[in-house]
């Protein structure tokens, strides 16, 4: 029953550290997702007014280029330099006659990161759930080894050499070798009885 118990711990404790890092990443995708979205309408809102390179809020998330069917094309300010290709994903879009070709920053676990770090709330969420979970793991399998062995603690080991002694010696010191036997024994039984 005990086992079981810790078990269902263990898997509770684990989906909780679990769940933190599902809400962490979701908080992440979401706060990209709005960036994305800030730069793709700032592109459009500057591009109706006819600026042909637009500076975008948030750079480093999207690069954006607009192909109207007279060739004519606008840019984003930071399409300009290399696109790096690995790290973004191409989405063209079309609209109309004209083409829009997005470029989308992928998902980084090192951009997840950076987003935890900054953010003191998902930071101390996955930190406190990951210790709970260590800690408890670590003492419930403390636990474990000292149930396994028995319980056998130094203290324990030197009771039953004491033992040990007193009965070597029972025929040489009669009376006080019983009364010493008797002492250690009542002192172990109430030790492990102490414990349950």
């Amino acid at each position: 029953m005990r086992r079981t118990f810790v078990f269902f711990l263990w898997l509770f404790l684990l989906l909780f550290v679990v769940a933190s890092l599902y809400i962490t990443f979701t908080a992440y995708l979401k706060e990209r997702d709005r960036r994305i979205v800030t730069n793709i309408s700032t592109f459009f809102v500057m591009a109706k007014e006819g600026k042909e390179k637009v500076k975008l809020p948030f750079p480093e998330d999207t690069i954006l280029v607009y192909v109207k069917k007279a060739g004519e094309k606008l840019l984003s300010a930071n399409a300009v330099s290399g696109v790096d290709r690995d790290k973004y994903d191409l989405v063209p879009v079309r609209i109309g006659n004209d083409k829009v070709y997005a470029y989308v920053k992928k998902v980084d676990v090192m951009d997840y990161l950076n987003f935890v770090g900054q953010n003191q709330l998902y930071t101390g969420l996955i930190v406190a759930s990951v210790l709970l979970y260590l800690s408890i793991f670590y003492f419930t399998v403390k636990e474990f080894e000292l149930a396994q062995g028995g319980g056998i603690t130094e203290e324990l080991i030197n009771k039953l050499k004491a033992l040990r002694l007193t009965l070597a010696t029972f025929k040489v010191i009669p009376e006080e070798s019983v009364d010493e036997m008797k002492k250690v024994v009542d002192s172990i039984l109430g030790n492990k009885s102490s414990k349950k």
